[in-house]
This record gives structure tokens, sequence and C-alpha cells, in this order.
């Protein structure tokens, strides 16, 4: 490929961007042959539109399976459609499926006149349903309305501004009816137009905006949460990023149509927001409708202390241009690192709109409450408010791997208090009877009363000492192409190499994966003296339980088992990998972190006993026979014995063990056999 004027092409970053992928799949794509460009400016590649066009459209239709095995998709391909974005066994997930079909079997990419159109289809069926209306019901509601021999009762305001070009939409019925064959039903707050415009958005040119659709179980449980501990009557609400109105929909009847405000910078969602709220209400007023629900900016604007109550799921992972970024470390506190985290700056807005005596209660990743990055909006909230709910979520947004919370927090003008906190954990319920230290590094409130005071013990488990400082780290290989440099053939020139699944705790069983050891060919290597250290401990990098290995044979492992070297004088290698997958140790980890990850913050924050070496050779004894891979009988039986010694090392009573074990329970189980 020659030079050529880059003005005429766009940009690897400018692919990423239209087709919703982030800059690190793209470079791996086009190392791996999965896009080509079509010249190139100073060595980096550029691309044609029309290549991007056809590329959109082969990952719409399947043609292109690149996506297909993403674990994150923010570009949706197929007919797929957003169904736990509403109540489970809606009649809409039908109809709306049956539309999307349609669309994707014709390779439409839907742009903003097509989705508009079909969102007033959808809006006037449910207002002649809601209305009441004495008109032909179902489908071609829009073509009737166009036609002038449709009445909205007053809705018509709302519909013309959702089509903005009726021309345009007349145009749209008349080349696809199809489409406008789909019947849809009112259902009592329920978003069906936030669900249709979700799914026609995902067939069309979305990007990656940071918006994570919330599930109707999850608003439900949030709104749920405030209102069953909280007025609901006279208050104030505002959602700031309100996008169609889902949380708004549910808000209970004590909350007025006056006294709901809400904001989004999408003029289509807050078009149907107001559509939505009109509905609810039964009432389509003008003057409320567009003053109090707005196209805004919120983070843009200065904080006016007036709301009672702010709720809502704001944008996780914007991605702010550099100018943007520039505004916002002049504005905000917690918007002073490298990165900026969009759900940051919403916390800190929204607490200065808040009266004093307000509620915030967002849906938020469950990393803000322990991850390092966002150790400034934890201080921040440290200093005015308390959290008054806690629930943990999970896995609730569909295709993503982000385990998410509702955090409800008062916001009084005093320091953080934990009493009276309650606190949600799958069946588990409890409330917070005792004060608790509370610091920015992490927000620790999976432990309850009787649990925290064991926490409190082992942390200052006599003698104690931690890895910080006192151990060398390394991540497992990243070879950038694992078909291509691993095999399952052994040979002369290549050599055993472990991943996170052939690590169990205090061994590992080789799982017949083989590389050559080229580290100058590997995307990234630690230096070889780590992986070839006469003895060291590996372990699993992915995992919610600590799961540690020791290794004397110098053996390889990939970047899903990392390497860990201690160097604690006087303590001994395999004594310290007894105490890292003891109970006690998982039971601080889980505690404290609720990471599915270890990190190395992680092991170097837990406390180990430093004991004199004869007591460790005792340990170490039940080690080895744990270690050694001739000893499958016996496996559990010495691993509870070595682990009621530990607990003894921690200086532990049998009944504050007996607290640890409840909760770790048999889990550890899982990962000490073969």
């Amino acid at each position: 490929m020659s030079a050529v004027d880059a003005g005429n092409y766009v940009t690897l970053r400018g692919l990423c961007e239209r087709i919703s992928i982030s800059p690190a799949t793209g470079r791996n794509w086009l190392k791996m042959g999965k896009i080509t460009p079509q010249a190139e400016q100073n060595g980096k590649p550029l691309f044609t539109e029309g290549y991007i066009s056809r590329l959109k459209a082969d990952l719409l239709t399947g043609q292109n399976k690149a996506l297909k095995n993403r674990r994150n998709k923010k570009y949706v391909t197929g007919s797929g459609i957003y169904g736990c974005y509403v109540t489970a066994g809606s009649a809409n997930i039908a109809s709306v499926r049956r539309l999307m079909e349609m669309v994707s079997r014709q390779g439409v990419l839907l742009d903003g006149m097509q989705l508009r159109t079909l969102l007033a289809e959808c809006a006037l069926q449910l207002i002649v349903q809601r209305e009441g209306i004495l008109a032909p019901c179902g489908a071609g509601a829009l073509s009737r309305y166009l036609k002038g021999s449709l009445p909205t009762n007053g809705y018509g305001f709302l519909i013309d501004d959702l089509l903005a070009n009726q021309e345009g939409a007349l145009s749209c019925i008349e080349r696809h009816p199809q489409w406008f064959t789909v019947e849809y039903l009112y259902e009592e707050a329920e978003d069906i137009l936030g669900l249709l415009y979700i799914s026609g958005r995902n067939l069309g040119n979305r990007k990656a905006t940071g918006a994570y659709y919330t599930p109707a179980s999850v608003v439900k449980k949030l709104i749920g949460a405030l209102f069953e501990a909280n007025a609901a009557e006279g208050k104030r609400v505002l959602d700031p990023c309100c996008g169609t109105g889902s949380f708004l929909l549910r808000l209970p009847e004590g909350v007025g149509m006056e006294s709901i405000y809400g904001s989004d910078t999408d003029g289509i969602s807050v078009c149907l927001a107001r559509i939505n709220l009109a509905l609810k209400f039964c009432a389509p007023k003008q003057e409320i409708l567009y003053g109090q629900i707005r196209v805004k900016d919120f983070l843009a604007f200065k904080g006016e202390g007036y709301f009672d109550y702010i709720i809502g799921n704001p944008p996780w992972g914007y991605r702010f241009t550099e100018e943007e970024k520039r505004r916002l470390r002049d504005r905000y506190s917690c918007a002073q690192g490298k990165n900026i985290e969009s759900y940051d700056l919403f916390i800190e807005q929204a607490v200065s709109n808040l009266k004093c005596g307000g509620i915030l209660s967002f849906v938020l990743p469950e990393s803000i409450l322990n991850v390092k990055a966002h150790a400034k909006i934890r201080k921040f909230l440290m200093a005015c408010g308390s959290i008054q709910y806690l629930e943990y979520l999970g896995n609730v947004f569909a295709g993503v791997q982000c385990p998410s919370i509702i955090l409800q927090v008062l916001y009084d003008r005093k320091p953080m208090r934990c009493v009276g906190m309650a606190v949600k954990d799958g069946g588990r319920c409890f409330r917070v009877g005792r004060e608790r230290r509370v610091h920015g590094g992490y927000f620790n409130f999976l432990a309850t009363d009787e649990e925290y005071a064991v926490l409190q013990k082992i942390e200052q488990a006599p003698n104690k000492v931690t890895l910080a400082g006192r151990a060398k780290f390394a991540l497992g290989i990243v070879t950038g192409n694992n078909k291509k440099f691993l095999t399952d053939v052994k040979s002369e020139e290549n050599e055993a190499i472990l991943k996170g699944t052939d690590i169990q705790k205090f061994r590992y069983t080789e799982g017949g994966s083989y590389i050559a050891y080229r580290p100058e060919l590997f995307q990234q290597a630690a230096p070889t003296a780590y992986y070839r250290a006469g003895e060291k401990l590996l372990y699993r990098y992915i995992c919610s339980q600590l799961v540690f290995a020791y290794d004397d044979r110098r053996t390889l492992s990939l970047n899903s088992c990392n390497v860990l070297i201690p160097q604690i004088e006087g303590m001994e290698m395999k004594y310290i990998l007894a105490v890292l997958n003891s109970r006690v140790a998982q039971f601080y980890f889980e505690k404290n972190f609720q990471s599915m990850k270890v990190l190395r913050s992680h092991i170097e924050s837990i406390p180990i006993p430093f004991i004199d070496r004869a007591r460790q050779k005792e340990l170490i004894l039940l080690v080895d026979k744990l270690i050694e891979p001739s000893q499958e009988d016996g496996i559990i039986e010495n691993y509870e014995i070595l682990d009621a010694r530990l607990s003894q090392v921690y200086g532990l009573s049998q009944e504050e063990y007996e607290v640890v074990k409840k909760s770790v329970g048999a889990r550890v189980y899982e990962y000490t056999h073969g």
C-alpha cells in the first residue's frame, strides 16, 4: 500500500468508533487479519467509508462472526432484543422481536427517521388504548394520524415532536408497510417505547456511550428500597440520565407529575420519556412535560440543591474528549486523575443537586466500592453523607460481566456513619448495628456485625506482616495470539505452559498446553527470572477464590495464571502458601473486596501471622501432603487439619472460626482437587 491523502479515509480509531469496539480490539483484529486497511499514512492503517459500511452490514447480518464470541458486546447484531428491559412475560417482547426480525431480514440499518417513525406508530397504539379512544385499534395508527383520521386527546404535540418530519414518516410507511403491521399492547408502568428504541438502536449505528439499559427487575428493586423506607408524597424526584423514563414510570402514586424531573442528552429518549409520563398520568400537560423533562447535559449545569430524591443509572465508562476532560477537571473534585469515570461525576453532581436530608439512589458497578480509581468519590461521600441501603446485585446486565449494586446515600452534610445501614447480598439481608471504621481505600459492608468483629481480629493477628513491599509479582505470558503460539502436542522444541484453570490449591495439573518459549515474540512477558525462579507461587487471576499453587519446576504460565515470589525474611514460602489458601484468608478477601479478580493489592493486604520456624515446619508437613500429586486420598482431611491450625495461628477462638467456616463454606473444596 502506498501513502495517500488521509483526508479521504478513516483512521483505525474512527473505524472502532463506527462499529463500537475498543481501540485495543481493533488493533487485535488488524493483527489477526479480521479487518483490512485500504491505505496507510506514516505506517498507520486507513479505511474507506465504503469498507466500514460493508463491515457494519456484515456484522449486522451475521456474515461476519467477529463479534460473536466477545463477552462485552457493545454492538448487538441480528434480531436479538433486550427483553429483560421490561417485565418477564410482557406481551410486547414478542411484538418487538417480530419487528426487529423483519428489519434484520431485509438487512436494513435503521436511520433516525425510520426509528422515529416506528416509535410514533407504537406510541399512538398505546395512546389509543390508554385513552380509550373510539377508533380502529391495532396496527396502522400512525398512517391514520398522518391522514388526520385518528384523534389523540391532546397527545398530538408529543407525536409531532417525536416525528420531526411528517413527510419522511409517510415515505417510510410507503417503503416498508409491513413494519407497521405489528401490534403493541399498553401495559401499566412498562417502558414499551424504551424497549423498541433500544432494540432499534442496536440494529442501527449505536455508539458506545456508556449506556447500560437497566433491567425492569433492577428498576423495581431500586424504587422499592427507596420508598419502602422514605416518604413519597410531595417529594421532588430527579432522574438526571432518564433515558426513556423507565425509573420515572415506576415511581409510587404519592409522587405527582408536577414533582417529577428528568434529563438526558439523547433527544429521542427525552421525547419518549415525555410520552411515557403523559401515558402514566393520562395528562399530556405540555408546560410540565417540556419544563421538567428536558434535553440537558446534567454535568454541565450548576447544582441547585433542589431535589429530595435523585435516582437512576448514570452512564458507565463514557468516553470524554480531551476538551471535555479539561472542563470537567476544572469543576469536579473526582475528575483529577488521568481517566475520568462518568458515574463518579454523576454522583458528585447529584449530591450538589440534593436538599440537605435528600437521598441519592443509583445503580452502579460494584467496583465503585473497592477499586482504587474510585477512591476520590468514596472520600467525597464519606465527608457528606451515609449509606442507607446497599444491595449487591451480581451480573444483572445482559452480556456484560460487571457485578453491580444499588447504592442509596443520605446526604446530610455529616461524616459517614454505618449504624442503621441495610445491606442485601443475594438471600442475605442484615442491618448494621455497630459503628465501623470506614476509609476511602475500600468500602467494606459485606460483613454482619459478627463477621466484622472477626475481620477486626484477623487484622490484629499477633506479629502480623503483609506482602506489601515484601514480594515480587509477575503477570503470566500474554502471547497476543494463543492459537498461533500454543499447541496440544509435546515436542522437543516446546514445554508445558499453565493456564488459570490448571491451578488448584497447593498444586497444579498440566493441562496439555505447550509453547516454545520465545519471549521476544510475545505481546507481553515478565523477565525470564520470574518464570524460572527455583520456587514460586502461581495463582488464578480470574477467580472469586484465592487459589495458590507451589512450583519448583520453573514452569511457564499464561496471564490467567500469575506469579508471586514472597520475600519475607524468616518466613517459608510454603507457610505463606498455606496462609493464602486458608479459609481465613478467603474470608478476609471476600468480605473486603468481593472481586472476581485476584489483584496484587488484594494479596498485599492480607495479614500473615509471623510464627517461629518450628511451628512453620509443622504446618509445612501438611502442606507437602497437599502438594504431592500421588496423595489423592485424604486431601480434604489434611486440608481441614491445616486450616484449623491456621485459624489458631490467627488467634481465633473456635466460635470465631465457625463464623469463618459458615461464611466461606465448602467452596474451598472446589479448588483442592485436580
